[in-house]
């Protein structure tokens, strides 16, 4: 982990590529065809390791995770759900 914040120069070529300084990419183990984010903030541009990792253990946190609920569920006749149906 990175105790204190690297600062590095790099250039922008024709094709509009970068490259990461060896340091750095050591560092964050980011290896030969793994995807970054970009974020654009107000300062400028931010490069982080996009993990699937860290998306799926998200994703699983979502689906198992109840929904919120606000206020009492109504129990509606039948007469006010086929009135529902027949709009669909």
């Amino acid at each position: 982990m990175m105790t204190e914040p690297q600062v590095g120069v790099v250039k922008v070529d024709s094709k509009g590529r970068i490259v990461l300084p060896p340091s750095i990419r050591d560092e964050l183990e980011i290896d030969t065809g793994d995807v970054l984010s970009l974020k654009r903030t107000r300062d400028g541009v931010v490069l982080v390791p996009a993990r699937k990792s860290d998306f799926l253990s998200r994703f699983k946190q979502l689906i198992e995770t109840p929904p919120p609920r606000r206020g009492k569920p109504e129990n509606w006749p039948p007469s006010r759900m086929k009135s529902i149906w027949k709009k669909a």
